[in-house]
């Protein structure tokens, strides 16, 4: 985060937002396992609840991203 509190993710389109929560939870269910992923996800989700949309749809979302 910079000095004002704003990371990467709150300047993500909500698109682009998605589309990284997706690939990651894929990653994750496909044994593809960092401590990283886990810590990303985590500040994705903060991000989420921060713009007011379900963790199901962004992954929904991102889904349909290619």
């Amino acid at each position: 985060m910079d000095d004002e509190g704003v990371s990467l993710y709150d300047r993500l389109p909500l698109e682009m937002l998605a589309g990284f929560y997706y690939h990651i939870n894929k990653n994750i269910e496909n044994g593809i396992l960092t401590n990283a992923m886990y810590h990303e996800i985590d500040l994705i989700k903060q991000i989420a609840t921060k713009k007011g949309i379900s963790l199901t749809d962004l992954y929904n979302q991102g889904s349909l991203m290619k």
